[in-house]
């Protein structure tokens, strides 16, 4: 297994993308997830702020935890 990022999927102008939240990774999905629970205002705030710079017309379509060599088509947040 490999390490495990937080992701967020979203559509931008009739595509969708995958972009990695930079911030850490973990060794377990349970990690993953645990830590994406208790910040998941600050992620998710990280995440408008970055979107709204970037990518205004973009929406979340989901944010989640994956072994990092499973995500394609990322770019770093």
């Amino acid at each position: 297994m490999g390490a495990f990022i937080i992701y967020a999927t979203i559509l931008v102008n009739g595509t969708i993308g995958v972009i990695e939240y930079k911030q850490t990774m973990f060794k377990t999905d349970v990690q993953c997830v645990q830590f994406l629970e208790q910040n998941n205002a600050h992620i998710n705030g990280t995440l408008k702020e970055h979107l709204k710079k970037r990518e205004p017309n973009s929406t979340v379509l989901f944010i989640g935890c994956s072994e990092r060599n499973k995500i394609t088509n990322e770019t770093d947040i």
